[in-house]
């Protein structure tokens, strides 16, 4: 039978990397059946998948009519995490197909299907969907199943997947399934195919688990390096393809002393920075919980984030038998900084400030920021950036020091993360103060590698 990379090679006009059509050929071995690829970005894995599924349509037809009536369809779906993912997947096949020579084969095609003049049809489906019940499905691909919800019965990574195998049965042997994604945590659907198709004891199961740099050749070592200065931690898992923990540090505490310059204290205001320097406050009335009403003044110099100051207001206001911060006494301080300081921006979480914003945004630059997920990935990878860049100068703030070090990253099945104090004391408002910082005095183009990341 024809191998897969010289299908590839002689009917879609494709050179595959060596890894590339080696783990194809494989896939397609007569008794393999289930393939779990754990690849870096950027590995060729989403071209590896329209491959295979065109190589099932064209190369497999016959084994695969055998097992259908007569005029029947069969089918060929591309999963992913929603519609428009799904369809992304698709349109990687439809590409490929109008550029060969397979072009004239497309009888009807959607959005969401094409459809082969051998009874082939590719289909795009999310994993919330129930649309693959009842498919004559002979190949199913999951693109970035590491990332889907687990769902129940009905829908979800492990429904649509369950949904599926009995489907895909009706092919005997020849039936196949192919998941692929980047790895991500150490829990979840891809993660568990991923060990038994370690494991050795199926047969029937391909698990492939490599960086991008052996994936893609052409890949340059200075982007390698950069990707991996600017976060060590993500790099492992985005372009190392090593699966991750649910818990890390968000930076290491050796980075962090790193950045510690024990020669000052906080900085007075210097005139040739007035109107670059950036205020961001972490309210709390003090006396509720543990937090404090803290403060942190930055400014960035040569490249270098500078921290200036921290500060915490005491809960010396007594108000109904506890003591809390007194906010008048916080938005004169506030007043009397901007005098000193001359603030490009003065940033302020809305929790337990909206009177104080209201009450300044009217004779000063007031931002408001509200802390979601997206706006702690920006802030916290920003920050993480600077710090694995040694582009920090801090002094020696015991209590922001140990905040710093003791932030904890939770990752989340979908990609997404959160910071927080981290299990030793759970009290992260110098630190939380310092990022809103950092987010407000980085510009646009800054942070652009983040958007694309988290987008």
């Amino acid at each position: 039978m024809l191998k897969c990379s010289d299908f590839a090679k002689h009917a879609l006009q494709l050179t595959l990397y060596p890894k590339q059509a080696e783990i194809l050929d494989e896939f397609f071995q007569p008794g393999m059946s289930h393939a779990v690829w754990a690849l870096g970005r950027r590995s060729g894995k989403t071209l590896m998948a329209a491959i295979a599924c065109i190589y099932m349509c064209f190369v497999l037809e016959e084994e695969f009519r055998k097992r259908v009536r007569k005029g029947e369809r069969w089918y060929v779906v591309t999963i992913a995490n929603s519609q428009d993912q799904a369809r992304i997947a698709l349109n990687n096949i439809r590409q490929l197909i109008i550029e060969s020579p397979f072009a004239q084969e497309i009888v009807r095609e959607t959005a969401d299907i094409i459809e082969i003049s051998n009874n082939c049809v590719f289909k795009a489906i999310p994993t919330s969907g129930r649309a693959a019940r009842g498919l004559a499905c002979a190949g199913a691909v999951f693109d970035e199943l590491a990332f889907a919800n687990e769902g129940d019965a009905n829908n979800g990574g492990r429904g649509i997947y369950d949904a599926l195998s009995p489907a895909i049965a009706q092919f005997g042997g020849k039936g196949r399934i192919l998941e692929l994604s980047s790895p991500w945590l150490t829990d979840g659907i891809f993660y568990q195919h991923f060990k038994e198709a370690s494991s050795g004891r199926f047969p029937f199961m391909q698990a492939v688990n490599l960086p991008t740099w052996e994936m893609n050749p052409s890949i340059s070592q200075e982007f390698l390096d950069t990707e991996r200065q600017r976060d060590p931690e993500k790099f492992k898992v985005e372009y190392g393809a090593q699966f991750a923990s649910n818990l890390s540090a968000l930076v290491a505490s050796d980075v962090v002393d790193a950045c510690i310059d024990d020669r000052r204290a906080a900085l007075p205001p210097r005139p040739q920075f007035q109107g670059a320097y950036v205020l961001a406050l972490d309210p709390a009335r003090g006396g509720v919980g543990r937090d404090d009403y803290t403060a942190c003044i930055v400014h960035f110099e040569n490249g270098t984030l500078v921290v200036d100051k921290f500060h915490s207001f005491v809960a010396d206001f007594e108000i109904n038998g506890r003591m809390e911060v007194n906010i008048n006494a916080v938005e004169d301080w506030i007043k009397e900084q901007h005098r000193l300081y001359i603030f490009d921006t003065i940033v302020m979480d809305q929790f337990n400030s909206a009177g104080t914003i209201q009450t300044l945004a009217t004779d000063l630059p007031i931002t408001e920021l509200t802390w979601t997920v997206s706006s702690k990935m920006k802030a916290f990878s920003k920050m993480r950036e600077l710090f694995n860049a040694g582009q920090i100068n801090l002094y020696r703030h015991e209590k922001a020091i140990m905040q710093l070090k003791n932030l904890t990253v939770i990752y989340k099945p979908s990609g997404q993360w959160t910071v927080t104090g981290g299990k030793a004391t759970g009290i992260d408002d110098l630190a939380f103060a310092m990022a809103g910082a950092i987010l407000a005095a980085s510009k646009d183009d800054d942070i652009a590698w983040i958007e694309s990341l988290i987008s």
